[in-house]
């Protein structure tokens, strides 16, 4: 069993970015720059949210998708390939930076792309979750219909629904299933 990988604000911040959109929820695209500002400068990145301009949504939306391909890719090797591809588009290398509990991490420096500051703020929080608890913690919710990613921080590394909405939704049906049976 591997490790859980820490709810860091940086990681928050990339997993608000991927659940603003979700087939689920009308309208289904939530994303906007103006929320994504707030929500940078909500877990302590005011430089990161000054970066973005009015006019990098369609940025943004590319990004979320290359990162959602991380999590629908279909095996952990998959995964790592797609997540060093976005990684390889987004830095211009990596350096070593204080953390806020006063140890060491490994970030990637932005590369001169567009939301280059948030792009590598994002893919580099989920480069360290993949290296702290392993590609198998990346996933796509099982729940027919939906397919949002997620990323598992259960103890026994075992989620396979993105919220409790579908966890819900599945436990439904499946027992639906089993009454129907004669």
């Amino acid at each position: 069993m591997s490790p859980v990988p820490p709810l860091e604000p940086a990681l928050r911040l990339a997993i608000s970015l991927l659940h603003s959109h979700w087939v689920l929820q009308e309208p289904a695209d939530r994303l906007t720059v103006p929320a994504t500002r707030a929500t940078a400068r909500e877990l302590g990145f005011p430089e990161v949210a000054a970066s973005l301009r009015d006019d990098d949504l369609p940025h943004l939306r590319a990004l979320r998708d290359r990162l959602h391909a991380v999590f629908a890719a279909p095996d952990p090797a998959a995964r790592v390939a797609t997540l060093n591809a976005v990684l390889g588009e987004v830095s211009g290398g990596m350096t070593v930076e204080g953390d806020a509990d006063g140890g060491l991490r490994v970030a990637p420096t932005p590369a001169p792309v567009p939301v280059g500051p948030f792009a590598a703020l994002v893919t580099g929080a989920l480069a360290r979750a993949l290296v702290i608890g392993g590609a198998d913690r990346f996933g796509v919710c099982a729940a027919p219909g939906c397919g949002a990613p997620y990323l598992d921080r259960t103890r026994s590394a075992r989620q396979r629904f993105c919220c409790e909405l579908c966890t819900n939704r599945a436990a439904a049906a499946a027992y639906r299933s089993r009454s129907k049976r004669p």
